[in-house]
């Protein structure tokens, strides 16, 4: 019964949401640098910034929205656990609404969540300061969330489960995330890609994961093939792409996991790029795979103290 509902819910949404398409233009290159980093470096101007950090029952999060020609799209910068982080919000303050250019590291992050009814098309420049209503919260597909280093300031320590706030339930989140809808139009292959996506929302997400396999490690950390349960151990996805970021707590933990092993982690979701890339590759000759279903994968954001153990039957 609980599934039925779940899944009624899904498609009531999605009759209410059908006009409110994000629609995410990205130049062939970019996807194909950043298909399996977690990270990206930007020069970053900030124009607007919360006054403070969200309480942490509202997730803790300080937004920063802002520009940069790294990017070339509409983006909002997020400190997670940013009451612990006072230097490096006083340095985004610092620079709020003068057009300087301060120095960001985090988890780059395309998810549709806040796009609005608009086409987003990446430029080859910073692009204009958006003067609308909530210029906290500008329409967006893209995000640097959570934000690692800005200004020199270290704040990987800020990836942490968040003291206060209640994460999404995996079930319902997984859920939405394996129905999300999502489609590549345009000529397969092109220099430019165009996605058309439906809001899905849902960001952090306690669930277990057991590993499947590993990956090489990339230079910013390391992906793992995960199968994700709920807390409870209900299978919920066979194969997932799981990145953690290096220098943080939840990297060092998965470090020691063995083949089989699970833990519980904090995760945000976040477009595939990998899997774009694979599905314009193979366009040509299968089109259907244009039309596939949202490619999603994890980033671990916090971990906790568990230890590792044996969970699940496949």
């Amino acid at each position: 019964m609980r599934k039925f509902l779940l899944l009624l819910l899904i498609l009531t949404t999605a009759n209410i949401t059908a006009r409110s398409e994000e629609i995410l233009v990205l130049n062939r290159s970019f996807i194909e640098k950043f298909k399996n980093r977690l990270t990206i470096d930007a020069a970053y101007i900030v124009d607007a910034a919360h006054k403070k950090a969200n309480p942490p029952d509202k997730d803790g999060d300080m937004h920063v929205a802002g520009r940069s020609a790294d990017i070339g799209l509409a983006t909002v910068a997020e400190i997670q656990n940013a009451a612990d982080a006072p230097a490096a919000v006083a340095a985004i303050k610092g620079v709020e609404g003068t057009n300087t250019r301060i120095s960001i590291t985090g988890v780059w992050r395309i998810w549709p969540e806040h796009g609005g009814d608009k086409e987003h098309n990446q430029r080859s420049d910073a692009g204009p300061r958006f003067t609308g209503p909530g210029p906290t919260n500008p329409p967006h597909v893209f995000e640097i969330h959570p934000i690692l280093q800005v200004a020199g300031e270290n704040v990987r320590s800020t990836l942490r489960p968040i003291e206060g706030f209640q994460p999404k339930d995996a079930r319902d989140a997984f859920t939405r995330y394996e129905h999300g809808f999502f489609e590549i139009t345009g000529r397969p292959n092109a220099r430019r890609v165009t996605m058309r996506m439906k809001m899905v929302g849902f960001n952090y997400v306690e669930f277990l994961m057991k590993v499947n396999k590993r990956f090489r490690r990339e230079m910013d950390g390391e992906f793992l093939s995960a199968a994700i349960y709920t807390l409870d151990e209900e299978l919920l996805s066979h194969d997932r792409r799981v990145g953690f970021v290096a220098g943080t707590a939840p990297d060092e933990k998965q470090m020691a996991l063995r083949v089989g092993e699970c833990m519980r982690i904090l995760g945000i979701p976040r477009v595939d790029l990998a899997l774009v890339s694979w599905r314009v590759q193979n366009g040509t000759k299968r089109p259907d795979v244009l039309r596939w279903g949202l490619p999603y994968e994890i980033v671990a954001v916090g971990v906790f103290d568990d230890e590792p153990k044996e969970c699940g039957d496949e």
